[in-house]
């Protein structure tokens, strides 16, 4: 029943953003005498990512589907309430196979901004590298439950915000993150930071297990620059990757260390990514608690890891965006190749 009515909803909100656009434009235009609008967002994206692997670190697979996303709400002043659904259809499926509603309110004026509620991960100034977010957490769950708070300046921004990914109950952990990034900098330099801490506790009843402690830190220096003769945007950052592990079964802390960097060229259609670590391997105890506990890229589980990909962007304008890439992992021996192919949407 929960799963028909968010699609029924999921519906609506389509019909009502794309359909109406022009009531709601023309309602838009009579309530702006009285500082209130009725503004929407719609956001379609569609993926294939096939994945070829020989690495111990992931698994050979092809993600296949299209995402629908839809809201719609009203704003007044630098007040913002809306209401939407998201739903993901995985080709080969029956059915959505991942939905979720979209209930929030968000804050935006002068220096400040935030949001409370359960809104969107493009809220976010910039999300966290592959090694905090595994890129397939964003094809499927693209949804934030809890609270942002932000800071921007002419330097730079700071964000933090918790992010509640599980309710304790009956078999199931409670589980939620808190993460703050940022970077300021002047005349393309910059020094920036993200950290994860993400509270893994036990189920009721407990039935003897106990709470793992998680936290990630990568301070790091940067330089970025645009608009350059042949050269539409390059950029190169680096610094510590630190993670602290520690399950309470045992009590010892584990505090894995290494080098974590990344460079980006972008000319014309082309653009050229590279990311590497080097230190010891990421993600402790992986064999016992897997991706419920590490959100991360796999892959960093090894000592030394270097993901190359190579983008064409057949489309890239105001509202649509569309690429075919490719992309190639190195670990320790083995080299795996994935291909993309991205289609968004947006209004």
């Amino acid at each position: 029943m929960i799963e028909r009515m968010t699609t029924k909803i999921l519906a609506l909100l389509f019909i009502a953003c794309c359909v109406g656009q022009r009531a709601i434009a023309q309602e838009a235009s009579v309530h702006d005498k009285e500082d209130i609008q009725i503004v929407y967002h719609v956001d379609n994206f569609n993926f294939f990512d096939n994945r070829e692997v020989r690495s111990p670190y992931q698994r050979s697979q092809t993600l296949f589907g299209a995402r629908l996303g839809a809201e719609v709400g009203i704003q007044f002043d630098a007040n913002t309430i809306m209401i939407g659904a998201m739903g993901v259809k995985d080709f080969g499926q029956n059915g959505i196979t991942h939905k979720d509603l979209t209930f929030y309110y968000h804050y935006e004026e002068g220096h400040y901004a935030g949001a409370f509620g359960a809104f969107p991960r493009n809220k976010l100034k910039r999300d966290l590298p592959d090694i905090f977010v595994y890129d397939s957490i964003r094809y499927y769950s693209p949804t934030l439950h809890g609270a942002l708070i932000q800071y921007t300046s002419r330097y730079g921004y700071a964000e933090f915000y918790c992010n509640w990914l599980n309710k304790q109950d009956v078999g199931e952990r409670e589980i939620f993150e808190l993460v703050t990034d940022g970077r300021f900098g002047h005349k393309g330099y910059y020094a920036g930071w993200n950290a994860q801490l993400l509270h893994f506790s036990v189920p009721r009843p407990a039935n003897g297990l106990k709470v793992y402690d998680k936290l990630m830190l990568n301070p790091h220096i940067g330089f970025e620059r645009s608009g350059m003769e042949h050269i539409d945007a390059f950029s190169i950052e680096g610094g510590l990757m630190l993670s602290l592990n520690r399950d309470r079964n045992d009590m010892v802390w584990k505090s894995p260390m290494g080098f974590l960097g990344e460079a980006m060229l972008r000319m014309g259609r082309f653009e050229l990514r590279d990311r590497i670590y080097a230190g010891n391997p990421q993600f402790s105890d992986y064999e016992i608690y897997g991706a419920e506990l590490h959100r991360g890229d796999p892959y960093y589980r090894s000592s030394l890891y270097n993901r190359t990909d190579i983008r064409y962007y057949l489309l890239n304008r105001l509202n649509v965006q569309c690429y075919i890439g490719a992309s190639f992992h190195y670990t320790e021996g083995a080299l795996d190749n994935s291909q993309q192919v991205v289609l968004r949407v947006f209004l």
